[in-house]
């Protein structure tokens, strides 16, 4: 029913400084993880280890109107590798009662243990 994985994901992020493009990158790993996962409940997803792919810094200069005020202005983006162990409950699994309930006014209204 529970399961731990082992697996590697890949994930981006991009921002107007380093610690906002990781921090978009890290917060993307649940969305991958999800998709990649399907019918399964995520319990825990435990960083393992952070491998860099690539990082760069887009550096331009912006002016007000093209001319006045010019400023320096950068943009981040990162690549990365996370290893990652990743607790799963395998819903597909879990074995539900069923009960079966009427749906007429009567049993909506006062509810079905009243009528009985």
């Amino acid at each position: 029913m529970k399961r731990v994985i082992e697996t590697t994901v890949r994930i981006e992020g991009k921002g107007d400084s380093k610690e906002k493009a990781l921090s978009i990158a890290l917060g993307n790993i649940q969305k991958k993880v999800m998709k990649d996962y399907k019918g399964n409940m995520i319990i825990r997803i435990e960083p393992v280890n952070v491998n860099v792919i690539e990082a760069k810094e887009t550096s331009y200069i912006e002016r007000f109107f093209f001319f006045f005020f010019p400023r320096q202005r950068s943009k981040y983006s990162v690549v990365l590798d996370v290893e990652i162990n990743l607790f799963l409950l395998d819903v597909g699994q879990i074995t539900f009662e069923k009960n079966e309930q009427g749906n007429g006014v009567k049993e909506q209204v006062l509810g079905s243990h009243f009528l009985k």
